[in-house]
């Protein structure tokens, strides 16, 4: 005669072997790989220096397409996130705007890609010579000399989000809010997005990246703890 098992039990068992999982999630597959990711994205930000390195899941990157792909950027961690059916493929540092030009947050398609584009707001001007005279120019505040030139910031691997002028390209990240509005990227990560990317795909940007739960869940997985289990 079998001993009978207690449904109890199996859940408590569950919850011993994954950490986290619940019964439903180990009798299903596409749980039980849900929560695999989430638990190697939880100890990728336990790391002491996790800010300044990228994560990047390679099975899910593998099958990312303009059409299974989304970004989502958290303005108070400085970092974003690609979507790949919905699961964090990447993790990675951004700059965004600092407090005298903010990044708009908001709901966004990527409008126009291109992969050598130059600002034509910000950048510097120069003499008739040659020399630079307005190293942090605004073509809307600061005139042209006579014989001189506005040379616009370099944007690389630009994809833009809104008409204004807001976009993700490449530049410096310094782990604080350092751009005129724009998403910096480092270039590894904007050549990566780029190619997966296309006009169209959704970015996202707001406080705290969605992906990661409320403001509560996302500070447990900015230090490295398990959020609550999310299918």
């Amino acid at each position: 005669m079998r001993t009978p098992i207690h449904y109890g039990f199996l859940c408590a068992a569950a919850a011993a072997l994954t950490g986290c999982a619940t019964f439903e999630q180990l009798q299903n597959p596409q749980a039980r790989q849900a929560a695999k990711v989430r638990q190697q994205h939880a100890a990728f930000r336990a790391k002491e220096d996790w800010h300044k390195l990228t994560y990047r899941h390679p099975e899910l990157l593998s099958r990312a397409t303009s059409q299974n792909s989304a970004v989502e950027i958290s303005l108070k961690d400085q970092r974003g996130l690609l979507l790949v059916d919905g699961a964090i493929a990447m993790d990675f540092p951004v700059a965004t705007g600092k407090a005298s030009h903010p990044t708009p947050k908001g709901s966004y398609k990527i409008l126009e890609k291109k992969e050598d584009h130059k600002s034509n707001l910000y950048g510097r001007i120069v003499s008739s010579e040659g020399q630079t005279v307005v190293s942090d120019a605004d073509t809307r505040a600061h005139a042209v000399p006579q014989g001189g030139r506005f040379v616009g910031a370099p944007m690389p691997y630009w994809m833009r989000l809104t008409t204004a002028g807001v976009g993700m390209h490449v530049g410096y990240v310094p782990g604080r809010p350092a751009s005129h509005g724009c998403i910096r990227l480092k270039k590894d990560v904007a050549v990566e997005l780029f190619g997966i990317l296309d006009l169209g795909s959704p970015v996202t940007v707001d406080a705290h990246a969605p992906a990661l739960g409320t403001p509560k869940e996302t500070e447990k997985v900015a230090s490295g703890e398990a959020a609550t289990t999310r299918a």
